[in-house]
């Protein structure tokens, strides 16, 4: 029969190993835990990059189709050059579409007409007759014809026209023989020929007088001095380009998928025994690019003691 000291030192052996197993099974369930439900970061995606050349085209805007390599997963970037460039994805194609580049090579002329201005030119003259165009030339190399800008006007003087009038003067002689058919007249600017008024009379001294009549003319006066302007295109030669050709480089950065679902696995504990073996979960790519691998959830049961030196009697 046991005594109380006996009772109460298998009381507080009983305490002890129960409580023993409570922190073991506590322990182990929070471990299992821990590593069944937390994602664990195994790799981040790996970029590569690819490089598509377009030749050599007189068309600025060029598109070009290729095939994508077997590991694409998605595009990280795209870039060009020189120019814009966009793209479009259909299955395992991409149609890459560039446009707006430099010129990568082109031929040289002399084009004799590659710069060209306006330029005038002044003309003066003491009468209204001017040449119909005139020959342009300065010192930076321009040259040309140049025509009228508009007809030619007067810029300083005055013109006065030519006028008539009618005139009579006699001719007194001693003797008629003197007495000639007609007479010059040139007189205050006016000038002409006279003739002969009917015929002579003789005046009280016995002198013989004879009229003479006509119209005369006086010259026009022209003090104008005349402007004419000129105006018209000039040009000047130099290197010009023809054949203009485009080539454009694009590059695609793309993030690779994994090559092997042995690179997404992760060493757990068994639900079932205490025997550590490879899980495969579900590889899940995040936004960032990388990869996070996801345990599979278990609900099961844990029986029995975790030391069974423990058990109970």
């Amino acid at each position: 029969m046991q005594t109380k000291e006996q009772f109460l030192n298998l009381k507080h052996k009983r305490q002890k190993n129960t409580l023993n197993k409570t922190l073991t099974l506590s322990l182990s369930i929070l471990l299992t835990s821990s590593i069944l439900f937390h994602p664990v970061k195994t790799f981040a995606a790996g970029t590569e990059d690819l490089t598509v050349t377009f030749a050599e085209s007189p068309t600025q805007e060029q598109n070009k189709v290729i095939t994508l390599p077997s590991n694409f997963d998605s595009v990280e970037s795209v870039s060009v050059n020189t120019g814009e460039v966009d793209y479009t994805i259909s299955g395992n194609e991409m149609t890459i579409n560039v446009s707006d580049g430099k010129v990568s090579s082109k031929g040289s002329f002399f084009n004799p007409t590659l710069h060209s201005k306006e330029a005038t030119s002044v003309q003066y003259s003491d009468r209204n007759s001017f040449p119909s165009s005139i020959d342009y030339s300065d010192d930076n190399g321009y040259s040309g014809t140049l025509t009228p800008l508009s007809p030619a006007y007067v810029v300083s003087g005055s013109y006065t026209p030519p006028s008539s009038k009618t005139v009579t003067i006699s001719q007194t002689v001693s003797n008629p023989s003197y007495l000639p058919e007609q007479l010059e007249y040139n007189k205050n600017n006016y000038s002409g020929t006279l003739t002969k008024n009917n015929d002579y009379v003789v005046n009280i001294n016995g002198d013989y007088v004879q009229y003479y009549s006509g119209t005369v003319y006086s010259k026009d006066s022209d003090t104008r001095k005349w402007r004419q302007d000129y105006s018209g295109e000039v040009y000047k030669g130099g290197t010009d380009y023809k054949n203009f050709k485009y080539s454009y480089t694009v590059t695609i950065t793309y993030k690779t998928r994994s090559s092997s679902l042995a690179s997404c696995s992760y060493k757990g504990v068994s639900p079932s025994s205490n025997t550590t073996i490879n899980f495969r979960p579900k590889c899940v790519t995040l936004d960032d690019g990388s990869s996070d691998l996801y345990t599979m959830k278990y609900n099961f049961l844990v029986t029995g003691i975790s030391d069974a030196g423990a058990k109970e009697k």
